[in-house]
């Protein structure tokens, strides 16, 4: 039976002498090493020997001499034993003492030589694999983990990495057969969340997933954020496969663009209404590629429902009104030069009714811009435009009243001065000076209502043809001498010798109107003995006509309002002298019916420098 046993078992056994060295062996302990028994002939404990890899002898040696010693009662060791081919197998040798001398030392020893080569591989590549995973998981930001609940409600977790200890404050070993301290760190306002997510994925084994706090050492909280995978195990118990990793910055982050964008909605939500109550719409475009957005409040203003129509330029442009399509693209190319779009136009809703529109766009430097991106608004100023229209009706038909009997008081005013009709003593002379001067002022005032009236309602006419700007030049020169010697400033005109050759093409009659506009603002605000320059110079394709003075300059607060209406920069100093506050209002409208630019460079205490640029033409 026993012979059945080793042979069904394929055991090797030895019997070993302790105290001659006489050593017996069977045929299965020497084929383990790939020999016949015969081979190994004669057999003595040196075969063993002979055979043990070197660094096991020790080993062998300390668990023998224990056993020896009945510190051990067996002698045990799994050691490598060279084969017969020259490689090593792993033996499992266990032996016992079974008899001792009359004097009680170890005689004779029995025991068991097994190949554990392919077990001993097997734990090697598993303890290999084992260390693997160790150090992988050392490197993750997070815990690698497996979480175990039991029926009975005990928990733990049988493993976890080390940066358990990070995350959690507690060691893998803490926590290996009890999870009370990890439960423990839990924030109280997220446990009963936590402990309800297990229990769902526990009835349901579906994935569990939960973002949630605990407390630190110092009292502050961490988020975390797990994920783990529930599998049933034989006992009843459920092990849950995971991982857990702190978010707290990323938390923060998130909680931080949350409140953000709430307060972006609540900004957001502000603008609609503050946009819908000024009838104001916000639009982007490229210019290169053709795209272009609205705000809801544009659908609203062109009448057209948000849900049927989608922004395109052909939209808009199918929109304006067909007198109003010219100068809306005037508006767009100089947009391209100058990267501000200003203008105000009319629109034709789909049921007919026409409106008024201010639209009103900044495009950033191609360089930064590659796209042509222009952002802008467009605002229905129709309400704004009829009062304009009321008002300018009344100041129209007021002057054209006043035109009248203003210019017999005029001339009644003038016969007086002459003293054809009687002689005045000098004192009701002053006075007639006096009415005459208002007299004069007054006119100018109703013929600037009048011109600005005509330009609005587009009745102005313009003599248009190409003409030399040295004459011109020299012609509003010599108008304004007189006036400029009256108050002892030097006139000084400035031009580059190419510019004799060169015209622009533009109405006679209101350019000197305009340049009339602006030496007398300069003459007015120079100092005493001061000097203006009336100068002009080729700007790229344009010719620049420039009025510069001395005087005090313009005030930046006012610099906004300057060619507006009735603007006037210090009410005081307009009543010393002399305004209407309508001329500049006038010399834009004019320039701009010509298809100029006007624009002014101030500083303060460094005078003023107002300007006209026209295109230069054949």
């Amino acid at each position: 039976m026993y012979r059945s046993v080793l042979e069904g078992t394929r055991i090797g056994t030895w019997q070993w002498n302790v105290q001659t060295g006489d050593t017996v062996l069977n045929e299965r302990w020497a084929d383990i090493m790939g020999y016949t028994l015969a081979e190994l002939e004669p057999v003595s404990v040196d075969t063993w020997l002979n055979l043990l890899h070197p660094d096991d002898v020790a080993d062998s040696d300390a668990q023998l001499e224990a056993h020896l010693n009945g510190k051990a009662p067996f002698y045990d060791i799994k050691c490598r034993m060279k084969h017969k081919q020259g490689h090593y197998v792993w033996v499992h040798d266990r032996g016992k003492v079974v008899s001792y001398t009359a004097d009680g030392q170890p005689l004779m020893m029995f025991g068991t030589h097994a190949d554990i080569t392919q077990q001993q591989l097997s734990e090697i590549a598993l303890l290999h694999s084992r260390d693997e995973l160790y150090k992988l998981t050392q490197q993750l930001p997070g815990v690698v983990y497996q979480y175990q609940s039991w029926p009975d409600g005990r928990s733990a977790f049988p493993y976890a990495s080390t940066a358990i200890e990070e995350i959690y404050g507690v060691t893998p070993e803490e926590v290996r057969h009890d999870a009370t301290n990890a439960f423990a760190k839990i924030h109280p306002d997220d446990l009963g969340l936590l402990v309800d997510s297990i229990e769902r994925s526990l009835e349901t084994l579906n994935l569990w997933e939960l973002e949630y706090r605990i407390i630190a050492n110092n009292d502050s909280f961490k988020w975390l954020s797990g994920r783990a995978t529930p599998e049933r195990m034989p006992d009843g118990s459920t092990l849950w496969h995971g991982y857990i990793q702190d978010i707290t910055q990323t938390k923060e982050h998130y909680l931080k663009l949350e409140e953000l964008n709430q307060q972006l909605n609540v900004a957001q939500q502000s603008l609609d209404l503050a946009s819908e109550q000024a009838q104001i719409g916000y639009w982007q475009a490229s210019l290169k590629q053709g795209t272009l957005w609205w705000s809801p409040m544009i659908y609203q203003i062109f009448g057209l429902n948000e849900q049927d129509f989608s922004p395109s330029v052909s939209l808009f442009k199918r929109a304006v009104h067909p007198d109003d399509v010219s100068k809306v693209e005037q508006s767009e190319d100089q947009a391209r030069i100058t990267g501000i779009h200003n203008v105000i136009h009319r629109i034709i809703r789909p049921n007919g009714e026409v409106r008024w529109v201010h639209e009103l766009g900044q495009l950033v430097s191609e360089d930064k811009n590659p796209e042509l991106i222009m952002i802008g608004s467009v605002q229905d100023i129709t309400d704004r435009m009829k009062l304009q229209k009321i008002k300018d009706d009344f100041i129209s038909t007021v002057s054209h009243e006043l035109r009248t009997p203003l210019t017999s008081i005029n001339g009644a005013l003038t016969l007086l001065q002459s003293g054809k009709i009687v002689s005045l003593p000098e004192k009701a002379q002053k006075l007639m000076d006096i009415a005459s001067s208002n007299c004069l002022q007054l006119s100018r005032l109703i013929n600037d209502l009048l011109d600005i009236e005509k330009l609005a309602a587009g009745k102005m006419l313009f003599e248009m043809k190409p003409l030399n700007v040295p004459p011109l030049l020299q012609r509003a020169l010599n108008d304004h001498q007189p006036y400029a010697d009256l108050h002892n400033i030097i006139l000084e005109l400035q031009y580059a010798s190419q510019i004799n050759d060169m015209r622009i093409y533009v109405d006679e009659h209101r350019l000197l109107q305009i340049l009339t506009n602006f030496l007398s603002n300069a003459v007015k605000f120079s100092p005493q003995n001061g000097q203006v320059t009336l100068s002009a110079s080729v700007i790229g394709d344009q010719i620049e006509i420039a009025v510069q003075d001395q005087g005090c300059g313009i005030s930046d607060d006012f610099k906004s309002r300057i060619f507006e209406k009735f603007s006037q920069a210090d009410a005081s100093s307009s009543k010393v002298k002399g305004g209407t506050g309508l001329g500049l209002a006038l010399c834009k409208e004019l320039t701009e019916a010509m298809h100029g630019k006007i624009g002014f460079n101030s500083n303060l205490e460094q005078g003023a420098r107002f300007y006209v640029r026209f295109a230069l033409t054949n």
